[in-house]
């Protein structure tokens, strides 16, 4: 699979199938794997892309560049070595601060954007209170950790098997200092906002205590036009959890969004 350099990250990443650009971007606890019930469905109409972000998985990077303002022109580097002019995104958590952030710096890159389970680097007092909650466990001693913290509790119950393949698909990273998400640098400020046209959506799960269930309300009206949904069943990683309901509320986005593309 392709890997490419940008600025001092080696970046990992895999294309499936053929047709109009899909790039999925995983958040903090997961990498290109995490998205295994999503490429075999969307791969059957899009060209499906999944990335590494830089420091995680198979994106090498010294730790002292693993820093989310890099991930906008990881983007742009991946977007230009495939010789695509734009994309629609699907971010995952941490990778808002991706998706966002290149769909605010240059929003010719960026067709649609999907983002489930994040806050996303929009600024506002309460936005940055949800990611400095989420960052104290995030970064707490996982042995006094709750593990079921950030799923619908009837799944961990139900499916042990799926949040033992989550950890083990986390545990393939290197550590990611996630401070590193509310740093002066990464910050989308109202102004940044003014003129965003990017079609958008910002999703959340009802059972997301790792957030908070009505979380991505809020972020959600911090972006002009941007528009939610709610997975009824889910909690963090709607996308992990429930898969159909997920790819089936994304169905419906990218066929919005890309019917004439």
């Amino acid at each position: 699979m392709p890997t490419i350099q940008s600025g001092e990250a080696r970046l990992y990443y895999e294309t499936h199938g053929t047709g109009y650009p899909v790039i999925f971007v995983h958040g903090g606890g997961g990498n290109s794997m995490a998205w295994f019930q999503q490429v075999p469905h969307f791969s059957a109409r899009y060209k499906v892309i999944t990335v590494d972000l830089r420091g995680f998985k198979n994106s090498h990077c010294a730790p002292e560049f693993v820093h989310p303002r890099y991930f906008a022109e990881d983007m742009r580097a991946i977007l230009n070595v495939e010789g695509l002019t734009d994309a629609a995104f699907v971010c995952q958590s941490l990778g808002a601060w991706a998706g966002l952030s290149l769909a605010v710096q240059s929003p010719e890159r960026v067709s649609c954007l999907f983002v489930n389970g994040s806050p996303t680097p929009a600024y506002s007092e309460e936005n940055w209170s949800v990611i400095t909650r989420a960052q104290d466990i995030y970064l707490g001693d996982n042995s006094k950790r709750n593990t079921s913290i950030g799923w619908n509790r009837r799944t961990v119950q139900e499916r042990p098997e799926l949040t033992f393949l989550y950890g083990q698909i986390k545990s393939l990273n290197p550590p990611f200092n996630s401070h590193t998400m509310q740093d002066e640098s990464i910050k989308v400020f109202p102004k940044d906002l003014e003129g965003y046209k990017v079609p958008t959506v910002i999703a959340g799960g009802v059972h997301d205590d790792f957030l908070h269930p009505k979380s991505h309300f809020h972020a959600a009206s911090l972006i002009p036009g941007a528009k939610t949904h709610t997975f009824e069943h889910a909690g963090h990683s709607a996308y992990f959890e429930t898969p159909v309901e997920f790819n089936e509320a994304l169905d419906a986005f990218l066929k919005l969004h890309l019917a004439s593309r």
